[in-house]
């Protein structure tokens, strides 16, 4: 489309308008901004890329992490919190990859600031209870096992988690 017929589209809009004339809210905003439909079709390409982007990087990096490389893996994490800093499964191999490195304070505090936007996982709340009981915070190891087994019934890792051997050698739950 030439400049002066877009530019006599606009004026004829314009026209319209100012005598009275009604014109649709979607036509009113294809002359206004042509290029809002592309604009907006390229916006969601780079959100798919991105994100396709991102599952390719979490394979890369639970690979690493699988041989050992935590600090490639880190690199490739941080790369993803940069594209998308709410990706769980990112903060899950992080979590993991610090128990690895037997940072286990550090998983624990990991793992309780994604409790804060993921309370109802029950897996989430087991890995924060593990995380607490290597780093030697039993009790508060004991509520999150707790936390977990209330959200997961059903789950017989996280209710296996539950049972304590006592002093007398016999379990408990």
């Amino acid at each position: 489309m030439s400049k002066r017929l877009v530019a006599l589209l606009i004026l004829t809009a314009l026209a319209a308008q100012s005598i009275g004339c009604a014109i649709s809210p979607t036509i009113r905003e294809a002359f206004m901004d042509p290029g809002k439909e592309q604009r907006e079709r390229k916006e969601e390409i780079n959100r798919l890329v991105d994100q396709r982007h991102v599952q390719t990087r979490l394979q890369a990096a639970s690979a690493m992490l699988d041989s050992g490389r935590y600090t490639d893996c880190e690199r490739v994490l941080a790369e993803i919190e940069k594209i998308d800093p709410n990706c769980k499964e990112m903060y899950l191999i992080r979590g993991e990859s610090l128990m690895a490195q037997n940072k286990f304070a550090q998983a624990a505090a990991l793992y309780e600031k994604v409790l804060l936007t993921h309370p109802a996982d029950a897996n989430l709340h087991h890995l924060h209870a593990m995380a607490l009981e290597f780093s030697g915070d039993s009790v508060a190891a004991m509520l999150a096992f707790q936390r977990a087994a209330e959200l997961s019934p059903d789950s017989s890792l996280i209710q296996l988690s539950q049972i304590r051997a006592d002093a007398s050698g016999t379990t408990s739950r």
